[in-house]
């Protein structure tokens, strides 16, 4: 029998970036990115024992990517207008590029704009149908000082990951 099981858990927060030694390709990247692709380094998974074609990717972004997009928006008014760098991660999506790319990982993908609700039923889904053996998962959440005063919530910046595996011949 095959089982599927949370093999390893993370929880990363705005404090943890600063310690961050992830390139220098990482200080580019939005908060959102930067505290997802923090999230999955904090996995500690080793994926070079796994099938990069066969792990999946699942995101759930709370507030989509509007902290990226407000700030796209107020560079219109910028000498040279909004940063050009800055436009690739005004997708919610955006950081789970940033995840492939870091770790080579050609599965299937979805992203989701909301809570973190779909993300365990939606992996066990990819891995139960075959299409994925394994499944990043990340949910983040990130308002800035700006949005937050906007949408009257509180400012936050985290994100959480774990990685959900099967794990051949366990009993169920």
């Amino acid at each position: 029998m095959n089982k599927i099981v949370i093999v390893a858990k993370s929880h990363v927060t705005e404090a943890d970036l600063p310690l961050a030694r992830l390139g220098t390709r990482f200080g580019r990247l939005d908060p959102a990115s930067r505290l997802a692709l923090l999230a999955v380094e904090s996995l500690g998974v080793d994926f070079e024992k796994f099938s990069r074609d066969r792990i999946a990717i699942c995101l759930a972004a709370k507030a989509g990517s509007l902290s990226t997009d407000f700030d796209f928006w107020q560079g219109r008014d910028a000498v040279g207008g909004p940063s050009p760098t800055l436009f690739a991660y005004t997708l919610p999506s955006a950081a789970i590029g940033e995840i492939a790319i870091r770790h080579r990982l050609t599965g299937p993908n979805l992203c989701f704009v909301g809570d973190d609700q779909q993300l365990l039923p939606e992996a066990t889904d990819l891995i139960q149908r075959g299409d994925a053996d394994s499944c990043v998962c990340v949910h983040g959440e990130i308002i800035n000082a700006a949005m937050a005063e906007i949408i009257r919530a509180p400012p936050v910046a985290r994100a959480r990951a774990f990685f959900l595996t099967r794990m051949v011949g366990c009993p169920i």
